[in-house]
């Protein structure tokens, strides 16, 4: 696992007698691929170990934690999801807080199944996105 190196990857994916275009619609929401991604991460780094833990998704064998996001069509969000939804406020300090130890492990399911797969620390992406928000048009700065 290589900080700022971007890795890439196809996912076969297949589900009943969906059609593969159906599938791999699906796989490009974050919200349906993040599960699914987050154990696979185990298989492409085997260093990494799935605990979904509070505040971050793995931990490394020297104890890191990461936190796992995907990049999508709306870009990627790498606040705490208690701060995303209708009414809820980005509280800065804490999410600066939060991001300063932590890992990123950005996956890209634009494309899927090709997905592209990116550790970035947090200490470096607050200084460019200090409200914890990735646009879409920034997806070649942060893949590569």
């Amino acid at each position: 696992m290589e900080l700022n190196k971007t890795y890439t990857y196809e996912c076969d994916a297949s589900f009943g007698t969906l059609s593969q275009e159906k599938v791999d619609k699906l796989f490009k929401d974050g919200r349906r691929a993040s599960g699914f991604l987050e154990i696979q991460l185990e298989e492409w780094f085997p260093d990494l170990t799935f605990e979904d833990g509070k505040g971050y998704d793995h931990v490394d064998t020297n104890g890191q934690q990461y936190d796992a996001k995907c990049f999508t069509k709306g870009g990627a969000k790498f606040c705490s999801s208690k701060y995303l939804g209708v009414g809820r406020e980005l509280d800065v300090a804490e999410h600066e807080a939060h991001a300063e130890n932590m890992i990123y492990i950005f996956t890209d399911v634009v494309e899927f199944p090709k997905v592209q797969v990116r550790f970035v620390k947090g200490s470096d992406l607050i200084k460019t996105y200090t409200k914890g928000a990735i646009p879409f048009k920034d997806r070649d700065v942060l893949f590569g």
